[in-house]
C-alpha cells in the first residue's frame, strides 16, 4: 500500500476532537456537561486502527504486534508514571499516596479499570484525588488488545467472521445496557461491556465499510452525533449503556467517511493533525497536573490556574512526543528493554504500598495529621452501621435498662457523632441507640436508592417498638434533601409518641479534605493553624435546616455555629490538636467529643411531657 493510503490524517483530527472533549469536560465540567463521551470515540478509533493492523494482507506476527503496541504506549506512561509519583511524593497524604502506588501497580498491569471497581466512582468528587482514575480506559483498550488479536487469528478462515463479531458487539452491548441499570461501575469499568465500542471500530475496518464517495453527509452526521453528546450528556445520566451508541456511531460515521467535508477540511487541517499526534501523552498528562492542583487548592482552582495546568500538560505532552514517544517507536528492539522499566515503575507502587505511604516524608509535627483516617472511628465498623459486615438495624442497636432513651438516626456523619454522644449520654443518665447508613438521610420513602428506603422503614419499625424520648436526625442535610418527606417523618415520630426531636446541622464541609488544608497551609505559613476559611462551604444548608426546623416545630442544633464564626474562619484543630474533621465531613472523635461539650446540654434536655409535642 502507499504511505497515504495507510496514514488518515482526519483520524489524527478525530483524536483531537476526543482529546478536547475530554479535558474540556476535566477542566470545567460545566463547559462540556458530556465530554467524557470523547473516550468512547477513542474506544472507536483504536478498535478501527488496531482491526486495520491485524488485518494487513500478508498479515503480521502477535510478537510484531505486541512489539508495536509497547512501543506505542510504554515510554510516555513510564514518564508520566514517574512524575506522578514525585508529585504525589511531595503533595499527597501517607493514604492518598499509598492509594496511588496502588494504582501504579494497577496501571503497570493493565488492571487499572478492574482496580477502579473497589474505589469511588469515575463521577464522585472524591474521584478527582485520584491522578491516575484516568488510566482506566488504558486498561480496557489493553485488554481489549490481548484477546482481540487471538480471536481474530482463530477467525482468519472463517466465512463467518463478520457474523461473529456482530455477534460479540450485540452480546456486549447488551451486557452494557443491563449493566447501566443493575451495576453501573461494572458496567463503566468492565471490559466486557465496554468491548462492543472497540469493536465497531474493528467492524468497520474488517467490513471495509469506509466510504469512497465524496459525500458529505455521514461525516457531518458523525461529528454532529459525537458533539451532541458532548453537549446534552452529563455525569447524572446512566451512561455509559444505551447512551453510548450516540457518540460511538458517530465516531464510526467520521471514520467510514473520509472524503467527507468535515474529514478533509476541518479534521485534515494542521492544528488538528498536529493536536491528534500529542493526544496520547495530553490524556496522560493532563489529569494528573489537574487532579494535583485541587489539592494544592482545596478543591476550588480559578480559571486561570486550571488553563495554566492544561497549557502545561499541552507543552509536555509535546515535549514527551518529540523526546520520549517518536524516538523509542522507530528503535528496534526497544520492547524488552521498556518491558523492564515500566516493572520497575510497578515496584516503587510496591514499594510505596508496603510502607502505608510513607508517612516518614512529613515533618514530626505533621505526622499525626497525615496520617488521620476516617476508618479509624470504631462506629464505622460495629453491627448498626449499615456498612460493616453482618449490620442490621434491630433492637441491639439500643441500650438496655430504664433510663430515658436518645435515639441517633442518620447517615455516616452521625455515626461519627455517634461515640462521642455515647459517652455524653451516659454522663447525662440517658441510654442512647442508633441507626446509621451511609449516605441515607433519615428520611422515609425517599433517598439515592432502594437501600435506603428499606434501612429507613427497619429504623422506623424498631423506632415504634422503643419508645425513645428523643430521637436527633442527623445527615449531611442540603438542597437536594426531600424536607417535604422530612416533615412527613416528624410526623410518624411525633405519632409513635416520641416526646422531642431534635435536627442537627450539616458540619462545615471541606473541598478537599481537612488534613491536606492544614498540611497546604504549614507548608506555605510554616504555621499549624487553629481556623481556616478557605475551601470549605458556607453557610447556606446550615441556614436552610434551622429555617424548616423552625417551621417544622423542631428543635435545631448547628454544628456551624460551634465550629465556625461569623467571618466563616472553622476550627481545623480541638484543644488538644487533634483534626476536628477526618476527610471532607467526618468528625473526628476529638471533633465530636468537642461538639458534644458545646451542645450536650441542649441534645438531653427533655421536653416537658409527649403531649405537649404531641398536642
Amino acid at each position: 500500500m502507499k504511505p497515504s493510503e495507510n496514514y488518515r490524517p482526519d483520524i489524527d483530527g478525530l483524536r483531537a476532537v476526543s482529546i478536547l472533549l475530554v479535558v474540556g469536560y476535566h477542566a470545567h465540567p460545566w463547559m462540556l456537561p458530556g465530554g467524557f463521551v470523547g473516550v468512547d470515540v477513542f474506544f472507536v478509533i483504536s478498535g478501527f486502527l488496531i482491526t486495520r493492523i491485524l488485518l494487513t494482507p500478508g498479515g503480521i506476527s502477535l510478537a510484531a504486534f505486541y512489539g508495536r503496541r509497547i512501543k506505542r504506549i510504554f515510554p510516555a506512561l513510564i514518564a508520566v508514571l514517574l512524575a506522578t509519583y514525585a508529585l504525589g511524593y511531595a503533595i499527597l497524604l501517607p493514604p492518598q499516596f499509598r492509594l496511588l502506588g496502588e494504582n501504579i501497580v494497577a496501571s503497570v498491569l493493565f488492571a487499572s479499570n478492574l482496580f477502579q471497581l473497589g474505589q469511588a466512582s469515575y463521577f464522585a468528587p472524591l474521584a478527582g484525588e485520584n491522578a491516575l482514575l484516568h488510566l482506566w480506559s488504558l486498561g480496557v483498550e489493553e485488554q481489549f488488545y490481548i484477546f482481540w488479536p487471538l480471536a481474530l487469528g482463530l477467525l482468519a478462515r472463517s466465512p463467518h467472521r463478520r457474523q461473529y463479531i456482530l455477534g460479540a458487539i450485540a452480546l456486549s452491548l447488551v451486557a452494557g445496557v443491563a449493566l447501566a441499570r443493575t451495576n453501573l461501575e461494572w458496567g463503566f469499568y468492565a471490559p466486557l461491556p465496554r468491548a462492543w465500542e472497540l469493536l465497531i471500530g474493528g467492524l468497520v475496518a474488517e467490513a471495509n465499510l469506509v466510504r469512497k464517495s465524496r459525500s458529505n453527509l455521514l461525516g457531518a452526521i458523525g461529528l454532529g452525533a459525537i458533539a451532541s453528546s458532548a453537549l446534552l450528556f452529563d455525569r447524572a445520566m446512566a451512561f455509559p449503556g444505551a447512551l453510548a451508541l450516540l457518540p460511538v456511531i458517530g465516531a464510526a460515521l467520521v471514520i467510514a467517511s473520509p472524503n467527507a467535508a468535515v474529514n478533509r477540511v476541518l479534521l485534515s487541517s494542521r492544528p488538528a493533525v498536529l493536536l491528534g499526534l500529542i493526544s496520547y501523552p495530553l490524556y496522560l498528562w493532563h489529569w494528573p497536573l489537574l487532579a494535583y492542583l485541587g489539592i494544592v487548592r482545596h478543591g476550588v482552582p480559578n480559571f486561570i490556574e486550571i488553563w495554566a495546568v492544561v497549557l502545561a500538560a499541552t507543552v509536555l505532552s509535546i515535549l514527551t512526543y518529540r523526546y520520549i514517544e517518536s524516538p523509542f517507536r522507530h528503535r528496534r528492539n526497544a520492547a524488552p528493554a521498556l518491558s523492564i522499566a515500566l516493572a520497575l515503575v510497578g515496584v516503587i507502587g510496591i514499594a510505596t504500598i508496603l510502607s502505608a505511604g510513607f508517612v516518614s516524608r512529613f515533618p514530626l509535627a505533621l505526622q499525626a495529621i497525615a496520617t488521620v483516617s476516617t476508618d479509624d472511628n470504631p462506629a464505622f465498623r460495629d453491627h448498626c452501621f449499615l456498612e460493616a459486615p453482618g449490620s442490621s438495624f434491630d433492637a441491639n442497636c439500643i441500650e438496655q435498662g430504664d433510663k430515658p432513651l436518645l435515639l441517633l438516626w442518620g447517615d455516616s456523619s452521625a455515626a461519627a457523632l455517634y461515640p462521642a454522644a455515647a459517652d455524653a449520654a451516659r454522663e447525662a443518665s440517658f441510654r442512647v441507640g442508633r441507626f446509621n447508613a451511609p449516605g441515607c438521610a433519615p428520611i422515609l420513602d425517599a433517598g439515592p436508592n432502594a437501600s435506603c428506603v428499606e434501612s429507613n422503614g427497619r429504623a422506623i419499625a424498631v423506632i415504634k417498638g422503643s419508645h425513645p424520648d428523643i430521637v436527633v436526625l442527623h445527615a449531611m442535610w442540603g438542597f437536594d434533601t426531600d424536607l417535604n418527606k422530612l416533615g412527613s417523618t416528624i410526623a410518624a415520630l411525633r405519632s409513635t409518641g416520641v416526646a422531642r426531636v431534635v435536627i442537627v446541622g450539616p458540619p462545615p464541609v471541606w473541598k478537599r479534605t481537612l488534613p491536606h488544608a492544614i498540611i497546604n497551609h504549614y507548608r506555605f505559613a510554616h504555621e499549624l493553624p487553629d481556623r481556616l476559611g478557605a475551601g470549605v462551604s458556607g453557610p447556606a444548608e446550615d441556614d436552610l435546616m434551622a429555617a424548616f426546623s423552625k417551621s417544622a416545630g423542631v428543635d435545631y442544633v448547628s454544628l456551624r455555629k460551634v465550629l465556625c464564626d461569623e467571618r466563616q474562619q472553622c476550627l481545623v484543630r480541638t484543644p488538644a490538636g487533634e483534626v476536628i474533621v477526618t476527610d471532607t465531613i467526618h468528625l473526628s472523635p476529638g471533633g465530636a467529643r468537642l461538639v458534644l461539650d458545646a451542645v450536650g446540654r441542649d441534645l438531653f434536655r427533655q421536653a416537658a411531657s409527649p403531649s405537649a409535642v404531641l398536642h
